[in-house]
C-alpha cells in the first residue's frame, strides 16, 4: 500500500494509490474520519483494513484524483520528530577518513524543514556549500520507548525517502548540526508512505541520487553500518516515538562536499533521490525572492 499526502502546503489530504496513478482521497472515503497521515496512523494498523476495503469497495469517482494533477506534499506533514543518522554507511565514513561510529550518531532536523516532491529548495542566504544526501527512512507506526531490537518491525508503519539537505557552511563551521540540517525546505521526504508488509527487507534497497542527470550517489542498504533495529533501540532507549516521526537511516558515499573540489548544489539545479521500491523524489533548488516563512509543521492531527 502506497499512502501520501496530497494539495495545497500544510493542508495535505491522506490518500492511497489505488488504480492506474489514481489517489483515493481518504478523507473523503472515511467521511472526515482520517484527515492526515499522522491521524490514520494514530488509529492503529486496524486502520489498513478499512482502507483496504475502501479501495476494493464501490469507490465514488468524486473520491478519486490523477496524482499527476495535484502536488504531492511530505507524506507527514506534522510529525513530533525528524530523526536522523550521521555517518552510518561505511563507504561514506571512508570517503572523509572517518573512523566507523562505535554508536549510531544521532541528530535532528527541524519540522519546519519539511518539503514535498517538486517542491523548491531554497537556496539559503550566505552560503556556498547546499549538498543533498539521499536516504531510507522509515515511519514510526506505534508509541514506544525502549523498543526492543526483537520486535523492531511491529514500531514501523512504512519506509519512505528523505533528502537530508544540508548546508554545509553553517553545519561544519557551528561545529554543531541542527542550523545546517534545519533550514526551510532542506527535508524533502515521501512521496509515498510504502507500508511495512511491501518490503520484507529494508536492509537491501539501492539508493541513488542525481543532479541535473549525473549519477551523484548509488549505493544499496546492505552497506549500513547500523541497522534498523539497533537504530531504533538505541534512539529509543530514553525518548518516546509517537506515529508519524520520522527516523532517516543516514547517507552513503558521493555527497557533493567530499569531491575535490566540492561540488555542491546551486540555484537551477535538480536534484533526485530514489530508493528501490519507494520511487523517487524530484526538487530544484531556487532563490528566494521574499521572506516567506515555512508553514510546516502542519497544525492538525
Amino acid at each position: 500500500m502506497k499512502l501520501l499526502s496530497f494539495g495545497e502546503p500544510a493542508m495535505e489530504k491522506p490518500g492511497v494509490i489505488v488504480r492506474d496513478n489514481l489517489i483515493l482521497d481518504l478523507h473523503a472515503a472515511s467521511g472526515g474520519e482520517i484527515r492526515s497521515i499522522r491521524g490514520l496512523l494514530d488509529m492503529g494498523e486496524d486502520v489498513l483494513k478499512k482502507i483496504e476495503d475502501y479501495m476494493s469497495g464501490d469507490v465514488d469517482d468524486a473520491w478519486l484524483v490523477k496524482e499527476d494533477s495535484v502536488r504531492i506534499g511530505p507524506v507527514v506533514n506534522n510529525p513530533t520528530k525528524i530523526v536522523c543518522l550521521g555517518l552510518n554507511y561505511r563507504q561514506h565514513a571512508e570517503e572523509q577518513g572517518a573512523r566507523l561510529p562505535k554508536k549510531p550518531l544521532i541528530f535532528a532536523k527541524a519540522a519546519s524543514s519539511l518539503a514535498g516532491n517538486n517542491d523548491p529548495l531554497w537556496y539559503p542566504a550566505d552560503e556556498t556549500k547546499f549538498d543533498y544526501e539521499v536516504e531510507l527512512a522509515f515511519v514510526i507506526g506505534r508509541t514506544g520507548l525502549r523498543i526492543p531490537e526483537d520486535d523492531w518491525e511491529s514500531y514501523i508503519a512504512g519506509y519512505t525517502i528523505l533528502n537530508d539537505v544540508s548546508a554545509r557552511d553553517a553545519q561544519f563551521g557551528d561545529r554543531k548540526w541542527f542550523r545546517g540540517k534545519s533550514y526551510d525546505s532542506t527535508c524533502p521526504v515521501g512521496p509515498y508512505l510504502v507500508t511495512r508488509d511491501e518490503i520484507p527487507d529494508p536492509h537491501n534497497l539501492e539508493v541513488k541520487a542525481v543532479l541535473n542527470g549525473e549519477v551523484r550517489q548509488k549505493s544499496n542498504t546492505n552497506d549500513l553500518i547500523f541497522n534498523i533495529p539497533r537504530i531504533l533501540e538505541f534512539a529509543s532507549r530514553n525518548i518516546t516515538f509517537h506515529p508519524g516521526d520520522i527516523i532517516a537511516t543516514g547517507t552513503p558515499s558521493g555527497v557533493g562536499i567530499f569531491f575535490d573540489p566540492p561540488r555542491c548544489m546551486k540555484p537551477g539545479d535538480n536534484i533526485t533521490v530514489s530508493v528501490e521500491k519507494l520511487g523517487s523524489l524530484t526538487n530544484e533548488v531556487k532563490k528566494r525572492t521574499r521572506p516567506v516563512p515555512s508553514v510546516y509543521p502542519a497544525r492538525f492531527i
